[in-house]
């Protein structure tokens, strides 16, 4: 038996909301399908996540379609399952769609009872689980499977019921397995490091190979008797899943490998990984001065491909202007993060300033109004500044100073004025070489 598996296609996803990357992500598939053919597997598995929605459009349907002919015309039957983005709770998705087609064969759980030459389906309570089989060579492979479900279905109908192996046979799940999981920590997409299900304990036993989708690294390891495999997306999906990843040390650069991205060919239940050529993402993260930054930027962008998208992140101790980056770099696409934050120095004696020694009482005030969740005293910090201003405000040169002329009898003011406290009180020295401005304390800004 030789087959093809793979899993996150995701179609008719706009990445960052540029329409080019569906069309990526679709080329991703077209090329998949090509090389499966051309390999001349018995079958292909999709694991789910076909497509990036529920909903596909009309012109991500077609692009399936289209893709999807391609094994159909050299007689390879095509066997998948929904992922939890295409998956839908009515009775028909676009898979049944495909499947009306004759582009595939939908395995899993199912209100109606299929057979024909590659699906048959066995009763199970008030359902039919419907399965895959494929036949040559005097051979015969059953394909289980089951589309995503939710951790709480998951608690309350256990797997190992449901499945039950005779003989050779494939289970395929969109499932996320924590042991898996943990250990592919820091080397997975960052925003699926939560993504599982399931434990290794609640998998069927008996599988010759293990065919799962929802994770987007590749990864293989064994199960019982089986072979338990993640194929990874097709594209990359974030930041995350990047190709090539550089940290600053202080001196230089330091390249780190990412994951590659395609699918499984699988001859004699042995995988071999499959890599496509897809649009590269690097992740660049560097703690530097804006001087230093611009330097060793420039330095490194001779071995960033123009094409990539990179995720700059910058960190210093006072901001500094980044609108030039995306000159430097000259990449397809540039996200840029930052982080300013300054810290308090320490004096010749190892001890850092307390904030009293540091800030006048109008500055520590301020800290403590802008310091709260909800924010609400803006006119109050403003006033604070106003009278400290007045306060400090320098006379010109030669100007003398002068009195307002006093109201006429008359004229009665609405309200008795006071002179601020403020003014009463002398002026504190303030400490030689440590910044006076509080944006400096609350908002990481440079010294006025």
């Amino acid at each position: 038996m030789k087959f093809a598996h793979m899993a996150d296609i995701h179609l008719g996803f706009e990445q960052y909301r540029l329409p080019y990357r569906a069309e990526e992500f679709a080329q991703a598939f077209r090329e998949a399908m090509e090389r499966a053919v051309a390999e001349e597997v018995d079958f292909i598995l999709i694991a789910g996540d076909l497509f990036h929605s529920s909903r596909p459009s009309p012109e991500t349907i077609k692009t399936a379609i289209e893709v999807l002919e391609k094994p159909r015309e050299a007689g390879i039957p095509v066997f998948a399952i929904e992922g939890n983005h295409d998956r839908t709770q009515r009775k028909v998705s676009a898979y049944h769609l495909l499947e009306g087609l004759g582009l595939l064969h939908l395995v899993g759980l199912r209100d109606e009872k299929v057979e024909n030459e590659y699906l048959t389906s066995e009763r199970l309570g008030g359902k039919y689980l419907v399965k895959g089989v494929f036949e040559r060579g005097g051979k015969t492979v059953e394909i289980h499977g089951l589309k995503y479900m939710s951790a709480a279905w998951l608690e309350r109908n256990h797997l190992e019921e449901i499945f039950k192996p005779e003989g050779d046979a494939i289970l395929m799940l969109h499932q996320g397995i924590k042991e898996l999981i943990e250990k592919m920590m820091g080397i997975i997409p960052e925003s699926q490091r939560d993504y599982f299900e399931l434990r290794m304990e609640d998998l069927p036993k008996g599988y010759v190979y293990y065919a799962l989708g929802h994770i987007h690294r590749e990864f293989v390891t064994s199960y019982d008797i089986g072979t338990l495999v993640y194929p990874g997306s097709l594209q990359r999906w974030d930041f995350g899943d990047y190709e090539l990843r550089y940290r600053w040390n202080g001196r230089s650069f330091t390249p780190e490998a990412g994951t590659r991205k395609g699918f499984y060919i699988v001859e004699e239940w042995k995988p071999r990984f499959i890599e496509l050529k897809v649009r590269p993402f690097i992740d660049i993260k560097m703690k530097a001065d804006e001087e230093t930054a611009k330097r060793e930027l420039k330095r490194l962008r001779g071995k960033i491909p123009r094409e990539a998208f990179v995720r700059l992140d910058l960190r210093w101790e006072k901001p500094y202007d980044v609108s030039h980056f995306q000159e430097i770099l000259e990449v397809k696409y540039l996200y840029l993060r930052t982080r300013f934050e300054r810290r308090l120095k320490a004096t010749a004696g190892g001890e850092v300033p307390k904030p009293a020694e540091y800030f006048t009482p109008a500055e520590l005030r301020a800290i403590e109004l802008t310091g709260e969740k909800k924010f609400e005293a803006l006119d109050t910090v403003v006033e604070l500044f106003l009278g400290e201003w007045e306060e400090k405000k320098p006379e010109e040169p030669g100007e003398e100073k002068r009195e307002e002329p006093a109201p006429a009898k008359e004229e009665k003011p609405l309200k008795k004025e006071r002179k601020p406290e403020k003014a009463q009180k002398a002026k504190r020295p303030r400490p030689k070489g440590k910044p006076t401005s509080i944006l400096a304390w609350i908002g990481g800004g440079d010294e006025d």
